[in-house]
């Protein structure tokens, strides 16, 4: 009697889970990239080394927002699917003929870059979606969580395992993803090809922005680009994870070309 007046007891809905975003992506022509969570790192020299000078001083904490990378520099397959030209040095005769498709692109201008980032976002009906990396964003990724002197670390008696640079280079690049790569599982940041970056070449990070964007103009900017990762021409030291090139962005040579990265959700 009276049951109309007992309590009844209160069902919780039973949610979906909601599915986690896959964290890799490859685009349609084959570009495989990575998911780099987002969180703060101490960008420029690491004061425990006397290297680097005041070109990567002062160190500062940078926060950055997730983004995605290309696994890989950017081949010179890929920049011909699109370009249907191919400005690279070390390709047919010059290396294997069979794999020369998979040695990264070189002998492109900061500005060829950047008509290629144009390119890439018209052919897949997309909008500042695909960019240069910043340079914070390639310092963060070489990085890797730490503060080490390399991507892997502090030593470089590991640096054969990881990187095309003079002493383990034949005189030439090597095919992508020949090296063991980085902790975030991004290969060739070390040697092989210079990779372009967003940025205007400023002395020091006196005014560096702290939110991970491209540092752009003003009236202390050069009329130089940064470039990072050394190359197969150079030296170790020019391979650590604060070391800062630069050159004209109309400068080509056989050892620079880039990498790509996406500000933006692949999967909308």
């Amino acid at each position: 009697m009276f049951d109309f007046l007992k309590k009844k007891p209160e069902i919780t809905p039973v949610s979906e889970p909601i599915p986690e975003l896959p964290r890799s992506f490859t685009n349609s022509i084959g570009m495989e990239f990575l998911y780099i969570d987002g969180g703060e790192f101490m960008m420029g020299r690491n004061p425990q080394y006397s290297e680097g000078g005041d070109v990567e001083s002062p160190s500062h904490v940078v926060k950055l927002k997730g983004f995605w990378v290309s696994k890989y520099p950017v081949t010179q397959e890929q920049y011909y699917k699109l370009t249907r030209v191919n400005p690279s040095h070390f390709k047919n005769n010059k290396v294997e003929e069979e794999s020369s498709h998979r040695h990264p692109l070189e002998q492109v201008s900061w500005f060829d870059a950047k008509a290629y980032v144009e390119l890439i976002n018209r052919y897949e009906g997309k909008s500042l979606f695909y960019a240069l990396p910043s340079e914070a964003q390639w310092e963060y990724i070489a990085k890797a969580g730490g503060n080490t002197r390399f991507t892997f670390g502090d030593s470089e008696s590991l640096l054969d395992d990881y990187a095309v640079y003079e002493y383990s280079a034949n005189i030439r690049t090597s095919v992508v993803g020949e090296k063991l790569p980085n902790r975030l599982g991004i290969y060739d940041l070390l040697g092989n090809v210079w990779e372009w970056c967003e940025d205007d070449f400023f002395a020091n990070y006196v005014g560096a922005p702290s939110d991970g964007s491209p540092r752009i103009g003003g009236f202390e900017s050069e009329s130089f680009k940064v470039r990072r990762g050394g190359s197969y021409k150079t030296g170790y030291l020019c391979l650590r994870s604060s070391f800062r090139g630069y050159s004209r962005p109309d400068f080509i040579s056989n050892d620079i070309g880039f990498r790509l990265v996406i500000n933006g959700n692949p999967y909308l």
